[in-house]
């Protein structure tokens, strides 16, 4: 474990903000977030150093590689795969361009695939090579096994650079987005999917937010904070909005409240997984736990809806370009 100043504004005074758990690998390990004292960037700290991540990250954690589903039987929350692929690609589309794109950490690279049946140019980089093989393999796609600055990719090479939940997880921002910067055509656009800090959700659920993800997501960003950090490395802001479900998943709340009712012992836990999702057959719960599941996702998607308008919803979808 290290400790490590903040990556907006370098200072190195923060207060406690909780601790948290780590939820998804079954290690038990717990970590605290802090929040910089100066500019309010809340932070892992002390964090695991890059080996000791390596704990967190699985070389086989994308079930639809390791399973080398094809894809016509390809699962995304709960749908197939075009639907949730659509819904993330619709932030790009909106731009009213058409050109190259790089997804960075393209996991098994069905975004990619996605747009690239819409005439787009699409590259990706991604450092599991089980899922980079899946993308090259399985779906033809060009990508790259690896991270951003080891990638190569010439001088202004895309017309828009996407990070799918991927920027919160990142150990040096500010070295990316000077890549970025570098491989962004002039005025083109960057476009960030990250968890909101600032969520209701959050708010409600504290310690047991499925967003908090411990340790995988290093830095936990607001609006507030998020733009801060693109326009201190160049980018001018151009548009944000919230999105709180995806598909047919409503997670950020379904699975803060599993991990509620886990910690009073009125929910089974679960394996430890092995992937985003296991991406194939998805035949879903049987009689009444179907009805329930029904419910709760009308539920808490409505619940969404009106955080989304609010400017409160569980995930933050920035987008900013390159002057």
């Amino acid at each position: 474990m290290q400790s490590i100043p903040c990556a907006l504004c370098g200072a190195d005074r923060h207060k406690p903000v909780f601790t948290g758990k780590d939820r998804d690998w079954g290690s038990g390990d717990t970590f605290t977030l802090v929040r910089c004292s100066e500019c309010g960037l809340v932070y892992v700290n002390p964090c695991p150093d890059a080996v000791e991540m390596n704990k967190y990250y699985p070389k086989d954690n994308w079930g639809r590689a390791k399973n080398k589903v094809a894809e016509e039987n390809a699962i995304i929350n709960g749908a197939h795969w075009t639907v949730a692929a659509g819904e993330r690609a619709s932030t790009i589309l909106d731009l009213g361009i058409k050109g190259s794109v790089l997804d960075v950490g393209c996991g098994d690279g069905f975004l990619l695939l996605y747009l690239s049946r819409l005439g787009w140019d699409c590259y990706g980089v991604e450092p599991g090579e089980v899922a980079a093989d899946y993308a090259r393999t399985v779906l033809g796609l060009n990508v790259r096994t690896g991270i951003l600055e080891e990638a190569g990719y010439p001088d202004s090479s895309f017309d828009v650079v996407c990070f799918h939940h991927v920027f919160e997880h990142l150990r040096n921002p500010a070295a990316t987005l000077a890549e970025v910067g570098r491989v962004l055509k002039s005025g083109g656009y960057l476009v960030i999917f990250v968890p909101n800090f600032g969520s209701i959700d959050r708010k409600l659920f504290g310690t047991k937010w499925v967003g908090l993800k411990l340790p995988q997501h290093l830095f936990h960003y607001t609006g507030r904070t998020l733009r801060a950090m693109l326009e201190k490395y160049g980018f001018v802001f151009h548009s944000v909005k919230y999105r709180s479900y995806e598909a047919k998943s409503t997670m950020y709340y379904s699975e803060s409240l599993r991990h509620t009712l886990q910690d009073f012992g009125l929910y089974p836990q679960k394996n430890v997984p092995c992937a985003e999702d296991d991406g194939a057959v998805d035949k879903g719960p049987a009689g009444w736990k179907s009805i329930l599941q029904f419910f709760e996702r009308g539920v808490f998607k409505s619940v969404g809806f009106f955080s989304d308008a609010l400017g409160l919803g569980s995930n933050m979808i920035m987008v900013v370009r390159k002057k």
